[in-house]
């Protein structure tokens, strides 16, 4: 049985979407396009989130894992002509991303710009050579 809708098949062909350009090829509108960076003290996480304010957006950190999430709803009204046209939309991303086992979670920080999140999570210094030390009570 064939799961794919046809009609998706032809709009990315025609390089066009029912959401007026919001879309590209191949992009599921519920993700949100991100760069994942570890350093030796930091891992930073860099998600693209245009259009969302700030009171909009949740970063949450828990089991080893960071997951972004934006939602917002969005409405439009066009009565400068002879007709009345209203569009609403509602549209939600998400993004889960695996933590390194050395992330420090209480000490995260994230930053808003220019439709840019940065998150960034510190990392204890685990000398690869030694191993992480277990205390025996």
């Amino acid at each position: 049985m064939n799961t794919t809708n046809p009609f998706d098949e032809i709009e990315q062909f025609l390089g066009r979407t029912p959401f007026a350009g919001d879309r590209a090829w191949g992009r599921d509108l519920r993700t949100a396009d991100i760069d994942v960076a570890e350093y030796d003290d930091e891992f930073v996480v860099m998600a693209d989130l245009p259009g969302f304010d700030r009171d909009e957006i949740d970063v949450r950190a828990r089991d080893d894992r960071l997951t972004i999430a934006a939602e917002r709803d969005a409405e439009r009204e066009d009565t400068g002509r002879r007709y009345l046209r209203r569009e609403r939309r509602h549209e939600s991303v998400t993004r889960t991303v695996d933590l390194p086992r050395t992330a420090r979670h209480e000490d995260a920080t994230a930053s808003y710009r220019h439709g840019v999140l940065t998150v960034t999570v510190p990392l204890d210094a685990v000398d690869p050579d030694e191993g992480h030390r277990i205390d025996v009570n």
